[in-house]
């Protein structure tokens, strides 16, 4: 395992990470539950007791319902890239224990940055390197060899691996959804760090996300949700309301077109 020494936050990064704001509707489950009680309260003061008590226990369930997952500390530091598209070798990537890139690894599904992104992994010091596609690599030539491409990492596509204690899922490519995806649906409960190349709606996503995968990570609930594709939405928003427990990290690295303007992101699990 990486030593590294205690950190002073579960989240660091080379530059200081922007925090993002969440939904309003994320803030509205956590005013339910108060809002429960209190009507309950208040039709108790008239002796409506059935309605007070039906009130009450509403509420409660609210309450319960937005409690984070209990769980400790894995002890584990992932670095967050993404988006670099061809542009890697301009990166300069912290050290740490398991590396995540979430897609758009390639200008345009180029088959030269695929083969030169592989090579790079291999020169990485990081123990375990997990890949997934963006929307550039998602209509490639080269699709369906990704995995024998990518040697040098393991690369996901609707499917987990296990490093470290830590499980992880990688998503396929996916447009930004309002209802239900099969994608995000088979996603398992329990599993630690979802990686899916867009972000979820209104978080670290300049609110063009996908509300089905906030649907889903609410189902879910994994440590950490890792996205890209939004550059100018690079930052990190942590859940709340039923999403609470979740840090959600946009780690686009390039700024400006494609050109490498912001730090990989760095979390503490």
């Amino acid at each position: 395992m990486f030593q590294r020494p205690p950190p002073q936050s579960s989240l660091a990064s080379a530059r200081a990470p922007v925090t993002r704001s969440v939904p309003f509707v994320l803030r509205f489950d956590d005013l339910a539950p108060a809002l429960g009680v209190g009507v309950g309260a208040a039709l108790g003061v008239h002796e409506w007791w059935w309605s007070a008590i039906i009130a009450a226990v509403v509420g409660l369930y609210m309450g319960w319902r937005v409690m984070p997952p209990s769980r400790g500390s894995l002890q584990v530091r992932v670095v967050c890239i993404s988006d670099t598209h061809g542009q890697h070798r301009s990166c300069t990537v912290p050290e740490g224990d398991i590396l995540i890139h979430a897609g758009d690894f390639t200008r345009f599904g180029r088959i030269e940055d695929v083969t030169d992104f592989n090579q790079w992994l291999g020169e990485l010091p990081h123990k375990h390197k997990v890949v997934v596609n963006g929307n550039h690599e998602h209509n490639a030539e080269w699709k369906k060899n990704a995995r024998a491409m990518l040697s040098n990492g393991v690369f996901l596509l609707d499917s987990e691996v296990t490093v470290m204690g830590v499980r992880i899922f990688g998503a396929n490519f996916c447009w930004p959804m309002r209802e239900q995806n099969p994608t995000y649906n088979s996603i398992p409960p329990g599993v630690d760090i979802v990686i899916a190349h867009g972000p979820a709606k209104g978080l670290v996503d300049a609110d063009v996300g996908c509300r089905a995968l906030r649907s889903a990570m609410a189902k879910v609930r994994p440590r950490l949700v890792v996205s890209g594709h939004i550059h100018q939405a690079r930052g990190l928003a942590t859940g709340v309301g039923t999403l609470r427990g979740t840090t959600f990290v946009n780690a686009a690295m390039c700024k400006e077109g494609y050109t490498i303007g912001w730090e990989p992101m760095v979390v503490d699990l």
